[in-house]
């Protein structure tokens, strides 16, 4: 679903660009840069927070999981209806 949303948005960008006959080749490095710096930034806060809280992250997401576990028994059982 992800791949069909991202084609669908690209579509989109294209035919966009050319109705407004957008210069494509400044476009593409503009969009290319700044996907690329956040990107870093992105991995580089990952890996510092990642290093700091690594154990209570990972036991935050490990409840996070139980709890979506016990939600969606609760709505199969008929308990809850959301």
């Amino acid at each position: 679903m992800l791949a069909i949303a991202t084609s669908i948005d690209a579509l989109a960008v294209g035919i966009t660009f050319a109705f407004l006959q957008v210069a494509i080749v400044p476009s593409v490095a503009i969009i290319g840069v700044v996907t690329f710096v956040l990107s870093f930034v992105g991995v580089a806060v990952g890996h510092f927070f990642g290093a700091r809280f690594e154990k209570p992250a990972t036991i935050a997401g490990g409840v996070v999981l139980i709890l979506i576990g016990v939600k969606t028994l609760f709505e199969h059982l008929g308990v809850i209806a959301l």
